[in-house]
């Protein structure tokens, strides 16, 4: 089945996107609007490699109004506080899982890592906190703090500062959004992706690994969004970013020995507005 989710994605894709023009979009609820697309993101196999991989993911975006919003990539969440440059609520994200035999759910390209025999697998894990987000003219500062529920069973808190406005250099609008980020974690969140008991030491041939908690990463975030026709309702999406892992994620047998404590990402997705 996970092989198979790439080409579910496309298809759908496809299928919004080639619709004919007389077919009539649904009647859009009263507040509530949806966005659907898919994209590719290349990054890292895993957390902490030297190698990367192509992924198709999708880019599902739903919301009411100004305070509810989900998607694949910002998660779930509600603004209980939404107003004068503040905006305070409770947040869900998916971390989906990290398998030992290397395979991976969206990976379109690339061969599976054999890094991660030996180690276990991390499953997807669900994660509940809340978030605050803080506009001081064109900066936006923001917190976010999870607790897992399952899976690596850690906590994490991220904190950024973006800077984010409008380009008219080459023409049409771009819409960009770009600063630094930290990520600070737990025990039980580097221990799950990075440290290595006795028994898995025997069977991945890694030294074993205690891994405590602290900053795990600092890095930074770009979003560029140019829109693609005039009513605003297709857009491209360009992301990058880069983290450099620290601590004791950074000092990890499985990042010193197979791995970089350079990671990067980018990707391109399409998105089309519904309603």
């Amino acid at each position: 089945m996970k092989n198979s989710a790439p080409v579910i994605v496309a298809a759908l894709f496809a299928a919004f996107s080639l619709a004919p023009a007389a077919a009539q979009p649904p009647e859009p609820p009263d507040g509530w609007s949806l966005s659907v697309g898919a994209g590719t993101l290349v990054s890292p196999a895993y957390r902490g490699d030297d190698d990367y991989r192509p992924s198709l993911l999708p880019n599902i975006e739903i919301a009411y109004g100004d305070d509810f919003f989900a998607s694949v990539q910002e998660g779930v969440g509600y603004n209980v506080v939404n107003g004068e440059g503040l905006r305070l609520g409770p947040i869900a994200r998916i971390e989906f899982s990290r398998d030992a035999d290397g395979s991976q759910p969206f990976a379109i390209a690339g061969d599976r890592t054999t890094d991660l025999i030996g180690l276990g697998d991390v499953a997807t894990t669900i994660e509940l906190g809340g978030f605050a987000e803080v506009d001081i003219g064109p900066l936006t500062a923001t917190v976010e703090a999870r607790q897992a529920v399952n899976g690596h069973d850690g906590f994490v808190a991220d904190a950024g500062l973006r800077y984010g406005g409008r380009s008219f250099a080459f023409g049409p609008p771009i819409i960009y959004s770009l600063g630094p980020r930290m990520r600070v974690v737990d025990g039980r969140y580097n221990s799950a992706y990075f440290g290595v008991t006795p028994a898995q030491s025997l069977a991945s041939g890694l030294p074993v690994y205690d891994a405590d908690g602290g900053v795990h990463s600092v890095g930074a975030g770009a979003t560029f969004i140019l829109p693609l026709s005039r009513d605003n309702k297709m857009s491209a999406v360009f992301i990058a970013g880069y983290d450099r892992l620290t601590g004791d994620a950074g000092d990890a047998p499985l990042v010193q020995l197979r791995g970089s404590r350079n990671q990067a990402s980018v990707g391109l997705f399409f998105s089309y507005r519904l309603f």
